[in-house]
C-alpha cells in the first residue's frame, strides 16, 4: 500500500477494490454491448457470470431469481471491472507498483464511460478495500510485523491443543469524515488460514477456477480493510463531481490506520 509520506514497495497488498452502488437498472443488460465496445480496448477480456440469489417474498415465500454480472478483463486478468444491475466494481491484482493516483484515475475514467452509456440517476455506496496478505516465513512471524493490538489472545499451555491457533479479528466502527461533510464505516478484519491462498476466499479471481497459492503454501495472515460509506440514494448530479474527494478520504482513513495502528517500525523498515 503507498502512503503520502512513505512507499512500501516490497509491501503485502495484494488487492485493490473499489465500487459504486446505485439505483437499479433493471434492463441493465441491453446497455452490455456497448459497455464492452467502450472498455475492450483497455479491457478486452470478457466473461459473463450467472448464479441465483435467494429471497424472501410478500408472503414470506423463498423466491430464487437468477443474477448476472459482467466481467472486463486485462489480458492478464489482473485488473477486472465487474458490472451488475446495481453496482460497479474496479478490482486490481497485482499491486507491486500501485499508486492510488493512478488508481482512482483509472477508475473515474470507467464510472464516466459507464456513466455515458447507462446514465445513472442515483448514488447509494461507495466502497474501497484493501487486502493486504501476509505469509509466514521462519526468519520473521507475522508477529513482528503487526501491532501487539492484533495478536489474539493467549491460550493456557496446560492444555493439549491438537493444533494451532488461528487468529479472526474483526471491529467495526463509524468515521466522521469532517472535510466532506460525510459520515462512513471502517471494517477492519484480520484472519489467518493455512495452506497458502494469496486471496480471501470472498475475493474473485480471474479466470474462474484458477486459485492463486504462496509458494509452499505457508500459513498467511490477511489484514482486509473496507472503508465505505452508505446513505440515502442521492441524485448523480449532487455526488458525481465531489467521488474524487470522497474516496481521497477513504483512502487517508484507511493509510492512517495501517501505518499508525497496524503495522510496525519493523514492518516498515522490512517492506519499504
Amino acid at each position: 500500500m503507498s502512503e503520502k509520506k512513505m512507499l512500501l514497495s516490497n509491501g503485502p497488498l495484494a488487492a485493490v477494490l473499489i465500487q459504486i452502488k446505485f439505483s437499479t437498472i433493471v434492463q441493465i443488460a441491453k446497455y452490455i454491448p456497448d459497455v464492452q465496445d467502450e472498455l475492450r480496448k483497455k479491457y478486452p477480456l470478457y466473461d459473463v457470470l450467472q448464479s441465483e440469489s435467494i429471497q424472501t417474498g410478500p408472503h414470506r415465500e423463498i423466491e430464487k431469481k437468477v443474477f448476472e454480472q459482467w466481467v472486463f478483463s486485462s489480458n492478464d486478468y489482473f485488473r477486472n471491472i465487474i458490472i451488475d444491475n446495481e453496482k460497479i466494481t474496479y478490482q486490481v491484482l497485482d499491486c507491486h507498483e500501485y499508486e492510488y493516483e493512478s488508481f482512482i484515475r483509472e477508475f473515474m475514467s470507467i464510472v464516466e464511460s459507464f456513466d455515458n452509456i447507462v446514465d445513472m440517476s442515483s448514488i447509494s455506496r461507495f466502497g474501497l478495500r484493501y487486502v493486504n496478505t501476509i505469509p509466514e516465513v521462519d526468519s520473521l512471524s507475522w508477529k513482528n510485523l503487526l501491532s501487539e493490538n492484533f495478536h489474539g489472545m493467549t491460550f493456557p499451555k496446560k492444555v493439549s491443543w491438537l493444533d494451532n491457533a488461528l487468529i479472526a479479528f474483526s471491529t467495526q466502527r463509524g468515521v466522521n469524515l469532517k472535510s466532506i461533510g460525510m459520515m462512513s464505516n471502517f471494517q477492519l478484519k484480520i484472519n489467518q488460514t493455512p495452506n497458502g491462498p494469496k486471496y480471501p476466499q470472498d475475493i474473485m479471481k480471474f479466470p474462474l477456477g484458477e486459485l492463486e497459492f504462496l509458494e509452499n503454501r505457508p500459513l498467511v495472515t490477511f489484514v482486509d480493510i473496507d472503508h465505505y460509506i452508505l446513505f440515502k440514494a442521492t441524485e448523480k448530479g449532487k455526488i458525481i463531481g465531489r467521488l474524487e474527494s470522497i474516496f481521497e478520504e477513504l483512502h487517508t482513513v484507511i493509510e492512517e490506520v495501517f501505518f499508525n495502528s497496524l503495522i510496525t517500525e519493523k514492518a516498515k523498515e522490512i517492506w519499504k
